[in-house]
């Protein structure tokens, strides 16, 4: 057979699967749109809490000049430094800026004025853009309010929580294990239902007096034993080798980690379950993740993602894992602090469970 003939039958097989032909041709095109709509579009900036301990018209301005820059969303206005302290400490913004009294009478006066920067220092990166664009902010509003009161100096300065530094590897940690506990275990146990149906297996299953549950449970404890050592491993190789310090419980890391494992592998059943071949499962899972890398807290805070594509974030597993993961990890944070994240990965695992034991058939295609 010649070279051209072996082309020419694998892409007649190719055309004989629309399935997968469709997803073949049409996912350059979704995951473009996706990430445009995701990212092409600003969104409503890092949230930020505003404490003005001076309340005069030029700490409004300045306010006014954080408003109109691009990359702040100021979230909330608070009467105390603890109170925007704890705004940071719970998540609820990424930063507090506080604005001393006195600061309009010393900008009118020529006087060198101190603003400080309380920042969450989990999100390192997140951390560092922030602080470089309030220097970006204040350098303009020095440049515009001289030009009427002379010359004054602001000085800034910066105060980190969950720090005072967050190694790159403890702030990139969340994503690996993301990867390792969602995607591959996701594509390895999506084939395995395929993978019988082909080698003509699945027959010899129909001949016996078993159920889908016992099907769906059986392959899901066999794959879960698996990974479950893999996850274990990593979590130690990561602690003892590479040195990640665990702010929170460490048991409270493992039960999280799991939880995630055990969603990812129901996921991959129920993919297996309504796939024809492996090519098609495989194909499928490679799609389901592609949405959770880029909405999920990846490459930056689903919070800072357009308003439009917030909807589809809480829907993916891997978004819960990540702050629930993260908030342990970096932030010292226990399972009842995280208790919103946990309860949504329970309901999805379920979820995909339930559906993979309903949509299994006892068939031969």
């Amino acid at each position: 057979m010649s070279l051209t003939a072996l082309i020419v039958k694998d892409i007649k097989q190719l055309l004989r699967d629309p399935k997968t032909l469709v997803m073949v041709l049409l996912m350059p095109t979704i995951v473009l749109t996706m990430f445009v709509a995701g990212y092409g579009e600003d969104g409503d900036g890092v949230p930020i809490a505003i404490v003005d301990l001076d309340r005069s018209s030029m700490s409004w301005q300045l306010i006014l000049h954080l408003r109109s820059h691009g990359e702040f969303n100021v979230k909330y206005f608070t009467v105390s430094e603890q109170e925007g302290l704890s705004l940071v400490r719970r998540g609820e913004v990424y930063a507090t800026l506080i604005i001393p009294a006195g600061f309009g009478e010393s900008v009118t006066k020529g006087r060198v004025i101190t603003l400080e920067l309380i920042l969450d220092a989990s999100y390192a990166v997140l951390s560092e853009m922030v602080w470089e664009a309030l220097i970006a902010v204040v350098q303009g509003f020095q440049q515009t309010v001289s030009e009427r009161y002379g010359t004054f100096a602001i000085n800034v300065i910066r105060r980190t929580v969950y720090g005072p530094a967050v190694t790159r590897i403890e702030n990139f940690f969340a994503i690996v294990m993301g990867v390792l506990l969602h995607l591959v275990p996701m594509s390895l146990i999506a084939v395995s239902i395929s993978r019988e149906r082909e080698c003509h297996t699945f027959e010899q299953l129909i001949m016996t007096p078993i159920r889908s549950i016992d099907i769906i449970l059986s392959k899901l404890l066999a794959y879960g034993t698996i990974t479950i050592a893999d996850m274990l491993v990593t979590l130690t190789i990561a602690v003892t080798l590479f040195n990640v310090r665990v702010r929170g419980s460490l048991l409270d890391l493992i039960v999280v980690s799991a939880l995630l494992l055990v969603c990812s592998l129901s996921l991959g059943l129920l993919i297996s379950v309504v796939s024809r071949n492996q090519l098609q499962a495989h194909e499928t899972a490679i799609f389901f993740f592609i949405p959770s890398m880029l909405f999920s807290g990846f490459f930056t805070p689903a919070e800072l993602l357009s308003p439009e594509v917030r909807a589809i974030s809480k829907l993916l597993p891997l978004y819960y894992f990540l702050r629930a993961f993260r908030n342990i990890l970096l932030r010292g944070w226990t399972l009842y602090d995280t208790a919103e994240e946990v309860l949504a990965l329970l309901i999805e695992t379920l979820f995909f469970f339930i559906l993979a034991v309903k949509l299994l058939r006892f068939r031969v295609d």
